[in-house]
């Protein structure tokens, strides 16, 4: 026992003085932001949870203890008949099958909004709804240190955490680990549109059902658009600015939207039908997947 005590503080105070790694023994974990959104990240701060749960306890024990012992002398190892017992060796962690990269071109509205010098000048947009084709591919990371998430310079940060909480969302709802993921958002522009560029919350819901789809190998209806955040209980939540989204989804003459539900209105129901676009009020992401690919959501399959 003395012994023991004498190297923990040996290798303790090896740490202190940096002469020894430190070993964290969780790979990603979610933190809550203050909108309301979720940042994947590789090491603790406030508000953060690891998502990893299905790493074996005693493996991580088995770790920590030899990273402080040191591996077991072959005189401590028990013996049967005069000869050391082997180890039984750590089993690997399961990995999810791998899929082929997929990519999705999806509709996301937004809300023009004009600068203040336009509005002083007297500027006014009769329409400010638009729509811009994002294309979604989603890949396998055989490494497992995942999810690497990334968008292009015309997606603002808002919009990054968003496509973070899209990605952990949909991982959940089909059963497969975030942690074998690659899902990179960017825009084809042209030169019309150089200076796009897409910020806000609103667009988690049909990000979601992209990667969903991905890795379900279904595809998403050319006729549909929709508009609405996503959270980690597979809950679609409200978003602002829905008449004039319904009016950019009519430019590009998609003939179905999908809302939140209970944020319709007569004069929502009045602009889908004066634009023969039909509204579609979901809750819950299971009912936006089943909108949008005419699918029901189910588990990935296995190998």
């Amino acid at each position: 026992m003395m012994v023991l005590r004498t190297r923990v503080l040996i290798l303790c105070g090896a740490v202190v003085l940096g002469l020894c790694p430190v070993v964290a023994l969780a790979d990603v974990w979610m933190c809550a932001q203050e909108d309301g959104s979720y940042l994947f990240t590789d090491h603790s701060v406030a508000y953060c949870r690891m998502i990893q749960k299905d790493k074996d306890q005693a493996q991580k024990k088995e770790a920590a203890s030899e990273s402080v012992t040191g591996p077991a002398s072959a005189s401590a190892a028990p013996t049967t008949g005069g000869t050391s017992q082997a180890s039984v060796p750590a089993q690997p962690i399961k990995t999810p099958p791998a899929f082929l990269t997929a990519i999705h071109r999806l509709p996301v509205l937004m809300v023009n909004q004009l600068s203040a010098q336009q509005e002083s000048q007297g500027f006014y947009a009769a329409n400010r709804g638009e729509l811009a084709l994002v294309d979604l591919a989603v890949s396998y990371v055989s490494s497992g240190t995942g999810p690497e998430v990334s968008t292009d310079s015309h997606f603002g940060g808002n919009l990054d955490v968003s496509l973070r909480a899209a990605v952990s969302a949909a991982a959940k709802a089909v059963g497969y680990d975030p942690r074998f993921l690659r899902v990179r958002l960017s825009v084809k522009t042209s030169i019309l549109q150089s200076g796009l560029y897409i910020d806000g919350p609103s667009a988690g819901a049909v990000l979601a059902v992209g990667v969903a789809a991905s890795l379900l190998g279904d595809q998403i209806r050319p006729d549909v658009c929709m508009s609405g955040t996503i959270n980690e209980n597979l809950e679609v939540g409200p978003v602002g600015g829905l008449e004039e989204k319904i009016k950019g989804c009519r430019q590009f003459n998609y003939r179905e939207m999908v809302v939140p539900h209970a944020q319709t209105s007569m004069d929502l129901a009045l602009t889908g039908k004066g634009s023969d676009i039909r509204i579609t009020e979901v809750s819950t992401f299971d009912a936006a997947y089943q909108a949008a690919t005419g699918q029901s959501i189910r588990t990935a399959p296995l190998p």
